[in-house]
């Protein structure tokens, strides 16, 4: 048996099958799902307090992803679960059971690391070795590839969202909760059982954060545009609402953990209500018709059939029973657009979102345009068709300074970040395969003679990758072509305005991006599956500035 037909052994008679000899995977799906959601909000609303006792921010919230996606490891084997052995709990505490719940969860959080790296592994993208002596599987990065990059792009995508996120009308809105909070018994929990949960669409704050998402939810796109069941406008309308509303418990829980500690029966207990009931409660929150909000619900309803989907974009729970589970808390804090987004491209809406990515990236490349048009001397030209040898080509961006005789070649690609290490592999593919186009662009323009009527003999030409959002995946060192995320780019243009406005001077500031500002070392860390180790490389911050 080769080596690596020894390690496939190991995946399907050890690591796929591990998840049975949890105690909790015992018990029926309903009891297990909703304590997987409590567990994960507990923890979740523990942050600041770990955070304050020494742990890294960044550290404490990867390791909240992580537990995200290890919720849905558990749902996947739950819903593929025969018969459950257990379905009285009558026997066991609510401490036992929480106990239980955080014990299953913190596999599902192992295995889903653990699948990372088989998923790579398989791809080639690492290698692995195994030793049946010492009962490991270690798996190697590959060489050659700059890791401390895909820390500081976490770091700034982060950064990003939460500057949007502090940009919705937060005073609006807790000042109503303020009166909102006068309606709730606090003798007699869930928070849920005392929201009146259609005044949110009377609220003052309801009108000012749908505007908010018109800026984040697809603003390329008119307002009526088509998702099969709904269009734009109620997306954003029921968004807009959902999270009013689920920002209120949120809100609330940390009210009393500030006057009470964390362990209260109110806290982070998810909604959950059959389906007939989770529609009528949306179309309550939402003012939507019944048909409209059940088409965005089944959009948002986590599929258990699709390995790489996640809770963190398909945040609504269906057990087999017909019982749909939410937390709140969860789906307050999820990115809109990158969790909508990643819900249409994993459903149904695919083809529909196919249709319209090309619209989409030409609203973004036309607003990288008007970013630059008004820049010194410079002359831009967006999609501009060049012929030579036969052939043509349409950079997506052309700059041309005659002050500095320079030429930048910018191509933009639609990308926003994994969420699955097979979107790592392919977005790593992608990026090459970017850099190679832009580099035989800066060849081919070496050799013309001029672009409209500007002589470019002689002159300097470099070549920019742009990306919609950061991308948090390893750089190849064979890429030398410089990637930035769109609002980084309009940002670093934005001050170069107020210089000379030369190309010279914005490459400058590009390569100062280089030098990391912060620093990350490497460690092993080892995740144990019954006898045996996963040994897999990774890397914390040390130094943040």
């Amino acid at each position: 048996m080769t080596e690596q037909q020894k390690i496939r052994k190991f995946e399907s008679d050890i690591l796929d099958i591990a998840h049975i000899n949890y105690e909790f995977y015992q018990y029926s799906e309903d009891v297990v799902i909703p304590y997987l959601l409590q567990v994960y909000g507990d923890t979740e609303r523990h942050r600041d307090n770990l955070i304050a006792n020494g742990q890294d921010a960044h550290n404490v919230s990867i390791y909240l992803s992580n537990m995200i996606h290890g919720i849905g490891h558990c749902i996947r084997w739950m819903l593929k679960q025969n018969q459950p052995l257990h379905r009285d709990i009558s026997d066991e505490s609510p401490r036992q059971l929480q106990e239980m719940a955080a014990d299953f969860l913190d596999w599902g959080t192992g295995y889903h690391m653990i699948a990372q790296e088989f998923v790579t592994w398989s791809r080639g993208v690492k290698t692995a070795i195994f030793s049946e002596e010492n009962k490991t599987i270690t798996f190697l990065n590959p060489e050659g590839y700059n890791y401390s990059s895909v820390y500081d792009k976490q770091l700034l995508y982060a950064k990003q969202m939460q500057v949007v996120y502090y940009s919705y009308p937060h005073e609006e809105m807790e000042s109503e909760y303020e009166e909102w909070l006068k309606d709730i018994d606090f003798s007699s929990p869930p928070i849920a059982n005392h929201i009146d949960w259609d005044r949110g669409r009377d609220s003052k704050s309801y009108p000012l954060l749908y505007r908010k998402m018109c800026e984040i939810l697809f603003p390329e796109l008119e307002e009526i545009t088509e998702f099969d069941g709904y269009n734009l406008r109620q997306l954003r309308q029921f968004y807009a609402l959902f999270f009013l509303n689920f920002h209120f418990i949120r809100w609330t829980e940390a009210v009393l953990d500030s006057k009470s500690g964390k362990n209260l029966s109110f806290g982070s207990n998810p909604l959950y209500l059959s389906t007939n009931q989770f529609e009528n409660l949306a179309s309550t929150i939402t003012g939507l018709p019944k048909k409209v909000v059940a088409a965005i619900i089944n959009d948002l309803t986590f599929n258990p059939n699709t390995f790489h989907t996640s809770v963190s974009i398909q945040p609504l729970i269906l057990s087999s029973s017909g019982t749909y589970y939410i937390l709140p808390n969860l789906f307050s804090q999820l990115e809109p657009s990158r969790m909508i987004l990643g819900a249409l491209n994993k459903g149904s809406k695919k083809k529909i979102y196919d249709k319209l990515i090309n619209l989409i990236e030409k609203c973004n490349l036309k607003e990288l345009y008007n970013s630059v048009k008004d820049v010194g001397s410079w002359t831009p030209y967006l999609e501009k068709t060049i012929k030579f040898g036969g052939k043509q080509i349409h950079p997506d961006l052309i700059l041309i300074n005659s002050d500095d005789r320079c030429i930048y070649i910018i191509d933009y690609k639609h990308f926003i970040g994994p969420i699955s290490a097979s979107e790592v592999d392919y977005k790593m593919n992608e990026l090459k395969k970017g850099s190679n186009q832009v580099k035989n662009y800066i060849e081919l323009f070496r050799k013309l003679c001029k672009i409209g009527t500007t002589n470019i003999e002689g002159f300097a030409t470099y070549g920019l990758l742009i990306t919609h959002k950061p991308l948090p995946v390893p750089i190849s060192d064979n890429i030398d072509i410089p990637i930035l995320d769109m609002l980084t780019f309009k940002q670093k243009i934005a001050s170069i305005k107020e210089g000379k406005g030369s190309i010279n001077e914005l490459m400058g500031i590009i390569e100062d991006d280089k030098n990391h500002e912060n620093v990350f070392t490497p460690f092993e860390n080892e995740i144990k599956v019954g006898e045996w180790k996963i040994i897999r490389s990774q890397h914390k911050i040390t130094q943040s500035k």
